[in-house]
């Protein structure tokens, strides 16, 4: 048995005319003032990484050998416990590298109106002007074998929102100190 549907109208209603002009569409922002790039932290983050799953990656080599060394090398048990144990390894070894080049956005965009932090993976963290931003070095690092350059562990906040990056030394150091109220 089929239902009828009642016929519809798909057309959208005309619209009606009003007295007030159509308001424009939203003009699109113009460029930022100011585009850095944050090389250092991006290269301290990638040599973390590396060395993480370098480091994962010998633990796990090492579970293997013992498991080849032992006297149930050849047990169904054994073989299934090193699948599950490479398994964990690599859920492990993505997460850590995820976290580690997730800490350090890949530029910076300071404007008048807007400061926009661009993270790794491409989302945009939108913060008021740079003259409103408060920011807070929570750790400093020295330049050494991870990065060629000092880095700084800041706390972003604007408005409601906040949060941490790893940056470059002196990334942001025009935020928060405006030119024109110094005497």
């Amino acid at each position: 048995m089929r239902i009828a549907r009642a016929p519809t109208d798909r057309r959208p209603a005309p619209a009606e005319p009003s007295a007030e002009p159509a308001a424009a569409p939203p003009t699109s922002v113009g460029p930022p003032a100011e585009v850095r790039l944050n090389t250092g932290a991006t290269r301290r983050a990638v040599r973390l990484s590396v060395v993480f799953v370098l480091g994962i990656a010998g633990v796990y080599a090492l579970l293997v050998a013992l498991t080849f060394a032992g006297p149930a090398a050849g047990s169904a048990g054994a073989s299934q416990g090193l699948l599950w144990s490479g398994v964990a390894a690599v859920l492990v070894a993505v997460a850590g590298a995820v976290v580690s080049l997730g800490s350090a956005p890949r530029a910076v965009e300071l404007g008048e109106g807007s400061t926009v932090v661009v993270g790794r993976f491409g989302h945009r963290y939108a913060f008021p002007g740079r003259y409103q931003l408060r920011t807070t070095v929570l750790r400093r690092f020295r330049a050494g074998p991870m990065s060629p350059v000092p880095m700084e562990s800041v706390e972003i906040a604007g408005g409601t929102s906040r949060r941490s990056f790893l940056i470059d030394e002196g990334l942001l150091a025009t935020a928060g100190h405006d030119p024109a109220a110094s005497p």
